[in-house]
């Protein structure tokens, strides 16, 4: 009996994987992407696969509750499903808690994971929750995921985003991931630079480390 549970566990997570790992690059990534009229066209169209994808998810979770890949994608597509609603519409606000919830929950299955810890830091801004658990998930994902290239455009994202507010501790952190993610991901930051238009604030700053410092000097 157990054999046929895990099968049937497997089969259902390797039918979903491919795509929900697609909504997952979309969503760690895409903070200032929310603002674009395009990209809220795009998730409203997959809306229907999204049901579909979670719908899964859901299903796989409750055969096998203990695995935090299914729970972390369970998060992330709830999430997925908040931005493609109105910023202020109430159910978004509801959707996006309960993705936070998911995503504390992976975290507490496998707190190694810091792609766990950046998509909590990056649900609490969503959410205007720039306290305790804020600093911390987003020290905890600079700790632990030092070289995950999706993990540091988080970071960076994050930090574009919210520079005028944070503390002084986590713009160390910003400046960190910045300069990371700049060695092969030059042309994300730019693209989230444009977006938040906070860069200036950033170069103004200083000391800076050098790719950022030279990403400065050509804005």
């Amino acid at each position: 009996m157990r054999e046929r549970v895990n099968l049937r566990t497997a089969l259902v997570a390797f039918g979903f994987a491919l795509l929900a790992a697609g909504i997952y690059a979309a969503a760690i990534r895409g903070l200032a992407d929310v603002h674009f009229t395009r990209a809220r066209l795009s998730l409203e169209a997959k809306l229907d696969n999204l049901a579909l994808v979670q719908s899964g998810l859901q299903e796989a979770s409750r055969l096998e509750p203990a695995n935090p890949m299914f729970v972390e994608r369970l998060a992330n597509l709830r999430e997925q499903r908040a931005l493609g609603l109105d910023r202020n519409d109430p159910a978004a606000r509801t959707i996006l808690l309960e993705a936070l919830g998911g995503h504390r929950e992976a975290a507490r299955m496998r707190p190694g994971s810091s792609y766990a810890w950046a998509s909590i830091a990056l649900l609490k801004l969503r959410l205007d929750q720039m306290d305790f658990e804020f600093y911390g998930a987003l020290e905890r994902a600079a700790r632990l995921g030092p070289w995950e290239p999706q993990v540091q455009i988080a970071l960076a994202d994050i930090g574009l985003a919210s520079w005028r507010l944070l503390a002084e501790p986590a713009k160390i952190i910003v400046r960190a991931a910045l300069e990371r993610a700049l060695r092969r991901e030059e042309r994300e930051i730019r693209r989230l630079a444009a977006a938040h238009r906070s860069l200036p604030l950033i170069c103004a700053e200083g000391p800076l480390p050098l790719r950022l410092a030279a990403l400065c000097v050509k804005i």
